[in-house]
């Protein structure tokens, strides 16, 4: 059984040719959220960010532009949502020679990025993934991370008191999500991911103000410095 569909499944793909305004809005508003939290999150237009599963630059398009030095990477499972990634940038008049790098990788291959990343960042990523690769994306983004730098990525956070076995009903914008312990979407323990996190050389905390509706941020910092 596939992890996820995502290797097949081009990200937001729908949204092309998309008349609907609720869908647009949805957009609009996750793109809001994730901007202005890494605003408030030590984003700067010389930062270095790494945006994994980064989808066709929902928050991209918003970055690149603010860039001065710094240098902006998205790197997705699927060539094809890249490509759609491309359409986004030149539809909002970001030329080719802007400060970023897209690029397709399996296995969170991350041998393009030529620089330290100050920022990495993932929404909904975690939700997709089992706790094998977890482990291995936060082993790929400890190599590529600065001493100072700081990982930030949301998961479906399953409450102490409840059991992992459980499949678990979340609403979100009045519609009814459920996670699982052994399929997409995952969900996990806080304390399961800790582990994860720690022997990948993190220290992972929860990062309260991130503001989406069902998923939980946390931050993942090199063990031996303290972002705050």
């Amino acid at each position: 059984m596939e992890e996820n569909d995502y290797r097949e499944h081009v990200f937001l793909y729908d949204l092309r040719n998309s008349s609907n305004r609720d869908e647009e809005v949805l957009w609009r508003n996750h793109q809001e959220m994730q901007y202005s939290f890494l605003l408030r999150h030590g984003f700067l237009e010389e930062s270095n960010v790494l945006d994994l599963g980064c989808g066709p630059m929902r928050l991209g398009v918003k970055l690149i532009p603010k860039l001065r030095n710094g240098w902006y990477f998205g790197q997705d499972i699927n060539p094809e949502t890249l490509k759609y990634g491309e359409e986004v940038l030149r539809e909002a008049e970001i030329n080719k020679s802007a400060n970023y790098t897209l690029f397709s990788s399996e296995g969170f291959d991350l041998s393009l990025i030529d620089r330290p990343i100050d920022i990495a960042f993932s929404n909904s990523l975690f939700s997709h993934l089992n706790i094998n690769s977890i482990l291995m994306c936060l082993l790929k983004v400890r190599e590529v991370l600065s001493p100072k730098g700081i990982y930030f990525s949301t998961f479906f956070n399953l409450e102490s008191k409840s059991s992992w076995l459980d499949r678990c009903v979340r609403n979100k914008w009045g519609h009814d999500t459920i996670t699982y312990p052994s399929k997409d979407p995952y969900h996990y323990h806080f304390q399961l991911l800790k582990k994860i996190a720690r022997e990948a050389g993190f220290t992972m905390r929860i990062v309260p103000d991130y503001g989406h509706p069902t998923q939980t941020m946390a931050s993942f910092t090199p063990r031996g410095f303290l972002s705050f």
